[in-house]
């Protein structure tokens, strides 16, 4: 059911001027893929690396219930998240995450509410053909905002179980550039995953690796608390199995 709900409102994302509609992230695509190599790391690494890049939010306009957002091929017009309590099920509408100026890409969250269930996705709209591409999730929520390595070639992005403490999954995307199809833009080239711990967020430290600050939740209730680990993700040997 979650692939339909992408689908549908990968659809709906606009009422004119929209690209192609496209899913990366899929889970059997990364099965057939080398996994993230990691290894345990100092906290020190992870302070001295670069945190994620302010995103601007001055690309957007906002009327009442609707988003505008400018694109290459005209204004996308959206309808505005709405969270009140009280709705019936359906779609309630895009959050609009910021822009990514290395990227020329938009970051929105689409949500809607079935049978009481919350679902929501991950979409990035690319400023220049409108092309939108969903973030397939492993679970309801959307994946975490993406976070681009510095020379905007790679995206790492993470979904911490919900129903399943201490449990993720770490996805890698590669963009590529240039005169090719919207299909090979971007796709999947390597993952990770486990039960042992959570992810709280990740730096890049330079253009193949990144560094993952990490929890173990202990305890429950108000007695419940974060242990931190740090890990080093080394993509040198996933670029050379792609390339």
């Amino acid at each position: 059911m979650k692939l339909i709900f992408l689908f549908f409102f990968s659809i709906g994302i606009a009422y004119g001027q929209s690209g192609q509609e496209l899913a990366v992230g899929y889970a059997d695509r990364y099965d057939s893929l080398p996994a993230i190599h990691i290894e345990i790391a100092e906290k020190q690494l992870y302070e001295r690396a670069t945190p994620m890049p302010k995103m601007i939010f001055s690309h957007v306009a906002i009327k009442k219930n609707t988003l505008i957002v400018p694109t290459g091929k005209g204004l996308i017009t959206l309808k505005k998240y709405d969270d009140s309590p009280g709705q019936d099920d359906g779609f309630r509408g895009w959050q609009y995450m910021g822009y990514f100026p290395r990227l020329q890409m938009h970051a929105l969250v689409s949500h809607s509410v079935s049978e009481h269930l919350g679902f929501s996705d991950m979409v990035l709209l690319d400023s220049a053909t409108s092309d939108q591409y969903g973030i397939v999730s492993i679970g309801d929520a959307a994946v975490s905002l993406p976070i681009h390595s510095p020379d905007g070639r790679f995206l790492a992005y993470y979904y911490n179980h919900v129903y399943e403490r201490n449990s993720c999954f770490i996805g890698l995307l590669e963009i590529r550039d240039g005169m090719i199809s919207s299909h090979d833009r971007i796709s999947e080239m390597a993952s990770f995953q486990t039960k042992n711990w959570a992810v709280e967020d990740i730096r890049w430290v330079d253009n193949k690796s990144f560094i993952v600050k990490t929890y173990v939740l202990k305890g429950r209730g108000v007695l419940e608390e974060r242990q931190y680990t740090y890990y080093l993700a080394r993509l040198d040997s996933a670029i050379k199995k792609t390339e």
